[in-house]
C-alpha cells in the first residue's frame, strides 16, 4: 500500500501547477524547472501509484477524473503543509532574536562582542543573518539590523552606532617606487576594486563619490572587478589585483598588519554613519531597544534622549 511518505512532494507539486495552469510549459515557469522536468515528475507519481493521472490535448494537460476528484484534497494537504511551516517558523523565530547585518561587519564587529549583549538577550539565542532591506525586516523576521540606513516608515526607531572612515588602500607592492601614495594623483592609474552595495546600504561611498571629492575625474572609472563582500574585496587588494575603496574598520586588521597601506590622504576621507534600526512595536520591540543600547556601549557611542519603552 502507498502512503503519503511513499509519494514525491516534487510530483504533486508537478500536478497540482499544471492542473492550476493547464500547461506543462507554464507550471515549468511557475515552478522553475523545464517542462520535461514537469512531465517527469508527473509520470513518477503516476508510476508510484499505479493510475493514470493527466493526459495530453493539444498543448495542453488535462488531468483525468480520479486526478480532478482528488485535487482538493492534494490543495488542502499543501496548505496544511504550509500552515505547519509557518507555525515552525514562528516557534523558531519566538526562541531567537535575529540580528541582520553586512557579512563583514558581522565577522569582524559584530560576533566578537556578542557577549557583551548576554544581559539584554534573556534566555533568546542570537541568529546573525545578511543584510535585508530595512523595509522587510519584519517579512523577513529580522528583529534589530545594523545598516548604513535609518529607515524611513514611521515605527522604525534608529540610534547611530558609529561613524567610520572609508578610505582608500592598496597592497604596497602597488606603490612601490612611488614617492608620494599620499598625493590624490595615485589614484588616477591603479586599477580600481568595486563593492556592490548590499541590502539598504546603496549609501555606501562609491569610487564616483572619491573621485568628486577630490576633484579629479577619470574615465575607467566603472571599470575592475566587483566583490559582494568587502572582506573578498580585501583579500584581492592584498593580492595586488588593485586599489579599493572600503571602511577602515574592515580593513584595520590588514593595515596594521601591513598588507594594505592607506593611499591619496591628502584629501579628508569621506565618512558614513553606521546605524542600528529595529521596529518600534512587535513582541521583540523592548528587548530589541535593550539590545541596541548594548551594542551602543560596546561601540562605545552616546545615547541622547531615552529608548521606546
Amino acid at each position: 500500500m502507498t502512503t503519503l511518505r511513499d509519494l514525491p512532494l516534487s510530483g504533486l507539486r508537478a500536478l497540482v501547477a499544471a492542473a492550476r495552469t493547464g500547461s506543462l510549459t507554464r507550471a515549468a515557469e511557475e515552478l522553475g524547472v523545464t517542462p520535461g522536468a514537469i512531465g517527469h515528475q508527473i509520470r513518477q507519481l503516476e508510476e508510484r501509484l499505479g493510475a493514470r493521472l493527466a493526459r495530453r490535448e493539444g498543448n495542453g494537460i488535462v488531468l483525468t477524473r480520479a486526478a480532478e476528484a482528488a485535487l482538493p484534497d492534494i490543495d488542502r494537504g499543501f496548505d496544511a503543509l504550509a500552515s505547519g511551516m509557518r507555525r515552525l517558523r514562528f516557534e523558531r523565530q519566538a526562541e531567537t532574536f535575529t540580528i541582520s547585518a553586512d557579512p563583514s561587519f558581522a565577522s569582524l564587529w559584530l560576533a566578537p562582542r556578542l557577549a557583551m549583549v548576554r544581559t539584554a538577550l534573556g534566555r533568546l539565542e542570537v541568529r546573525i543573518v545578511t543584510s535585508v532591506a530595512l523595509d522587510a525586516m519584519a517579512d523577513e523576521g529580522v528583529d534589530l539590523a545594523i545598516s548604513y540606513r535609518k529607515g524611513s516608515a514611521s515605527d522604525i526607531q534608529a540610534l547611530d552606532l558609529f561613524e567610520e572612515r572609508v578610505i582608500p588602500a592598496c597592497a604596497p607592492a602597488l606603490i612601490k617606487g612611488d614617492a608620494r601614495p599620499d598625493r590624490t594623483e595615485v589614484l588616477d592609474k591603479l586599477p580600481l576594486l568595486h563593492i556592490d552595495p548590499m541590502m539598504g546600504d546603496d549609501v555606501y561611498p562609491t569610487w564616483h563619490d572619491w573621485f568628486v571629492a577630490a576633484a579629479r575625474q577619470r574615465k575607467d572609472i566603472d571599470q575592475g572587478p566587483r566583490f559582494g563582500l568587502t572582506i573578498v574585496a580585501a583579500q584581492a587588494a592584498i593580492a595586488g589585483i588593485g586599489a579599493l575603496l572600503a571602511s577602515e574598520l574592515v580593513l584595520r586588521r590588514h593595515l596594521e598588519a601591513g598588507h594594505l597601506v592607506e593611499i591619496a590622504r591628502d584629501i579628508p576621507a569621506l565618512t558614513i554613519k553606521r546605524r542600528i534600526v529595529w521596529p518600534e512595536r512587535g513582541l521583540k520591540a523592548r528587548r530589541a531597544a535593550a539590545v541596541a543600547a548594548a551594542l551602543a556601549d560596546a561601540a562605545g557611542a552616546r545615547i541622547d534622549g531615552a529608548l521606546p519603552r
